[in-house]
């Protein structure tokens, strides 16, 4: 039988996921702010400087995930406060 293994980790995900290796996760769960529709609870991120922002981590989502991992990137079309 083969083990499975689930941990969760909270935090910046820049932070945590330095500490893993290269192709180390079959799963990532991510649901990061909405563009400015949410300023008053995450700070809020500019329409247009997004994708820019959203950058750095993907890079690390990439790096962290296997060939057969799967990423689910969880968002609305619209949210409002």
């Amino acid at each position: 039988m083969r083990e499975t293994r689930c941990d969760i980790k909270r935090g910046d995900c820049l932070e945590v996921l330095r500490d893993y290796p290269d192709s180390s996760f079959d799963l990532i769960f991510t649901s990061p702010p909405y563009a400015d529709s949410r300023a008053k609870t995450y700070g809020g991120i500019r329409h247009d400087l997004y994708v820019d922002w959203f950058l750095p981590p993907s890079d690390q989502f990439l790096r962290v995930l296997k060939p057969t991992g799967t990423l689910v990137f969880s968002t609305k079309a619209k949210a409002a406060n």
